[in-house]
């Protein structure tokens, strides 16, 4: 799997009402990924995290522009503008339209717990 560099843009800060914040990307350097939900490894100032990158147009907000975004766990932190690379593990599920953001909480959640499962950062690294 192939590292990609990406900067940090600024969104609509809805994942962070759902406690979720989330990292937009800008996407020109990595169209190549499908819509979907994926669990990758995040690479930020030297220090690696798990990560969870969403790429798709958030039907469950009726949204049509596509997004790229991570969600890094265990990080806080202001990125605005910075750079980091990220590498994609394991595509976790497709993309899909939720009946409320209830349910989506929900399936966030799930995503977390597969996204903890499957990324393995070196012992030095664990977060």
């Amino acid at each position: 799997m192939e590292w990609h560099s990406v900067k940090v843009i600024h969104g609509f800060r809805n994942g962070r009402k759902f406690g979720f914040p989330t990292a937009n990307l800008s996407g020109e350097s990595i169209k190549s990924i499908n819509v979907g939900v994926y669990a990758v490894i995040v690479r930020y100032n030297d220090i690696l995290y798990k990560g969870m990158l969403y790429v798709g147009t958030r039907p469950t907000l009726n949204l049509i522009k596509t997004t790229y975004e991570i969600h890094i766990l265990n990080f806080c932190g202001d990125i605005y503008g910075k750079n980091l690379d990220f590498k994609v593990i394991r595509h976790l599920r497709n993309e899909c339209r939720f009946d409320s953001i209830h349910q989506l909480i929900q399936q966030l959640e799930l995503d977390l717990r597969n996204t903890d499962l499957y990324v393995k950062l070196p012992k030095s690294q664990k977060q």
